[in-house]
Parts: C-alpha cells; sequence; structure tokens
C-alpha cells in the first residue's frame, strides 16, 4: 500500500473517531430533547454567529485537540494514522515543534470551520425570515468555497503527497521509522 493510499486510509479511521465523538453528542442531543421536550433555540438565543461559537465548541474544537494531541504527542499520529504505520515529521526528518502542528491543525480545520460558518448563517436567515426565505448568495458562495477548499486538500494530498496544512506547517507525513531494540 502506498503512503498516501495509507494516508487517505488514515483519514478514513480517523473519520471514525469523529463520527463517535458525533454520535456521543446527537445521543446528547437526544437525551434533551427526550427530557425537555424539544431542542434548545440556539438561534433564537445567540445568533449565527453565537450558535456557530457554541457548536465550534463542541465539535470542532474537540476534533482539534485530538488532532493537535495526537500529533504533536509521542507517537506523532492520530489513531488513523497509528494503525495505518504513519507519522508526522518536519520537512527535514525532524520532529516538529507543537506550534508547527498548532499551525497544521489550525489550517487542516479551517475548510471545515469555514463551511459551518456559512451554513450557521443560513440557518439565521432561514430563522429570522422563514424557511421559503431566499437566503443570500455569498451565503452560497462561501459554503461553496469551503467545500471546494477541502475538495483541493484531499486532490493535494493525493497528487503530492502534502496538503496545504503540511506545506503552513513544514511538515510532512510517512512511514513510521522502525526503531531498532
Amino acid at each position: 500500500m502506498s503512503e498516501r493510499t495509507r494516508r487517505l486510509a488514515a483519514l478514513g479511521l480517523d473519520y471514525l473517531v469523529i463520527l463517535a465523538w458525533m454520535i456521543v453528542l446527537g445521543l446528547v442531543t437526544a437525551i434533551i430533547f427526550l427530557t425537555r421536550g424539544e431542542l434548545p433555540d440556539t438561534l433564537g438565543m445567540f445568533g449565527p454567529i453565537g450558535s456557530e461559537l457554541l457548536y465550534f465548541l463542541l465539535l470542532t474544537f474537540v476534533v482539534g485537540i485530538y488532532l493537535y494531541k495526537t500529533e504533536s504527542g509521542p507517537h506523532r499520529s492520530t489513531w488513523g494514522k497509528r494503525r495505518m504505520g504513519l507519522e508526522v515529521i518536519g520537512v527535514d526528518g525532524s520532529v516538529p515543534k507543537r506550534t508547527k502542528i498548532l499551525l497544521r491543525t489550525v489550517v487542516k480545520l479551517l475548510p471545515w470551520e469555514t463551511a459551518h460558518f456559512f451554513i450557521w448563517q443560513l440557518m439565521g436567515v432561514i430563522h429570522r425570515e422563514g424557511k421559503d426565505a431566499a437566503p443570500r448568495a455569498w451565503i452560497f458562495v462561501g459554503m461553496h468555497a469551503g467545500t471546494a477548499a477541502a475538495v483541493a486538500y484531499i486532490a493535494m494530498v493525493i497528487a503530492t503527497g502534502r496538503g496545504p496544512h503540511d506545506l503552513a506547517a513544514g511538515t510532512r507525513v510517512r512511514l513510521r521509522a522502525v526503531r531498532a531494540s
């Protein structure tokens, strides 16, 4: 299996970790609904920006912590990368500094959070104006730009072995070196 194929497989495995957290959030949401008979109206309470911030903290921030802690830890790899025998290193083969891993994580999650921002803007329009409201063009452009960026990230990894997050942080992913005993 090539390094790029392993990297895509690692992405899939890591997405299982993210889905597991999303299931936990879904179960908490179900419990709130069953207990209260309704879900809190975060758009009404906080507006689109406040709602996005709340859900950023519950989802994207938690995912970011997972990525940062695992890739800056002793294995230099997420659960998926470890299963695929991969590790994150500096382009010169060195152990990347934590600040580089933080930058890598932020750049990696930027398209995801950009899409969330515009989705919350769309939901805000519908919340204020009703389901027949005509959302603004800038919202659709932003949503599609976030999606296009995510696709471009994956395409770059497939084509070059490094995504924008690797380029920004000066990192690369390689097969884990076998340590001599």
